[in-house]
């Protein structure tokens, strides 16, 4: 069984964070028990009544009660950092049939190959017979994530109950245009994460969407923005935009995202996952001068 027993920011971080070890657990045909999940759980069709949020997908023996939960996430927390600190003492906890993988720092990155060997882990990760914690942002199965995707992508699949208002959204926002495309608009935390690097004026939003008017003249195109703050949408209209400031629940939200036809963003997971689970061409903004183009912007994110 692989264990994800380490929160590791909101909702899109996670889902990412989940990804990767569930792609490394369907390709060694383990259980997977993703118990850093249980904020979200109720959220999505696969772990909303299954305290465990496990892979295959269970419905759980318990009902699902949050205190619960957050008393089974502590404990494996616990668990895991324990058995990761004897590990670094010379403790061999293999005998237990107990491992936990951890990065030394958020800048580590552990990348956890298709055949799960990792050169400086002494883990036989395919051996069923045991149970492997995982803590930690750095973990990635590039490979895996690509192979099986598709699975991973119906394993995060919205509850019906908001499956229903993406669907109507989308249509109504489609009907009499060509195109959509989705924009994010990153502010809060960004204004001190990295000294605000990725931080961008609203005017440069503006100027992203006039560049992208002009490379699809010959479509109809409506915008869908999407913010972690309330905007000003006064700038939009006044540079002859036509949009829709989306608002509304979160999961209907990243979810209306990826259902776009196009994508652009500030560095995040959030047009990260929109694109990883639509499969939809993303455009990262590095730079806030940047300049769009379709053959060289545009990619859809992998994982």
């Amino acid at each position: 069984m692989y264990i994800l027993s380490m929160k590791y920011g909101r909702l899109c971080n996670r889902l990412f964070n989940s990804a990767h070890i569930l792609a490394l657990a369907i390709e060694n045909n383990h259980t997977f028990a993703n118990l850093a999940f249980y904020d979200y759980a109720k959220f999505f069709r696969a772990t909303q009544n299954d305290i465990f949020c496990r892979y295959p997908v269970q419905t759980g023996f318990i009902k699902k009660n949050r205190i619960i939960a957050m008393l089974l996430y502590y404990s494996g927390y616990h668990l895991a950092t324990f058995l990761y600190y004897l590990s670094k003492i010379g403790f061999n906890t293999g005998w237990l049939r107990l491992h936990t993988v951890r990065p030394l720092g958020n800048k580590d990155k552990i990348v956890l190959n298709l055949d799960g060997e990792v050169s400086s882990l002494p883990i036989d990760f395919a051996n069923t017979a045991q149970i492997v914690f995982f803590q930690g942002w750095e973990l990635r199965s590039f490979a895996c994530l690509k192979k099986h995707g598709d699975k991973v992508r119906e394993y995060f699949k919205p509850a019906d109950v908001y499956l229903s208002d993406i669907k109507s959204f989308i249509q109504e926002n489609r009907e009499g245009y060509d195109l959509l495309i989705g924009i994010v608009i990153r502010h809060g935390n960004y204004r001190k994460w990295l000294k605000g690097k990725y931080f961008y004026p609203i005017d440069k939003y503006v100027n992203f969407m006039k560049q992208l008017k002009a490379l699809f003249s010959d479509k109809k195109i409506r915008f869908l923005i999407f913010s972690d703050e309330e905007q000003d949408t006064n700038v939009f209209k006044s540079a002859n935009i036509d949009f829709f400031f989306r608002s509304g629940h979160m999961i209907e939200n990243l979810y209306s995202l990826a259902e776009c036809d196009y994508i652009v963003s500030a560095p995040s997971t959030y047009g990260a996952w929109g694109s990883f689970y639509g499969q939809t061409p993303l455009c990262i903004i590095n730079d806030p001068d940047q300049i769009i183009t379709i053959t060289d912007s545009f990619a859809i994110y992998e994982g």
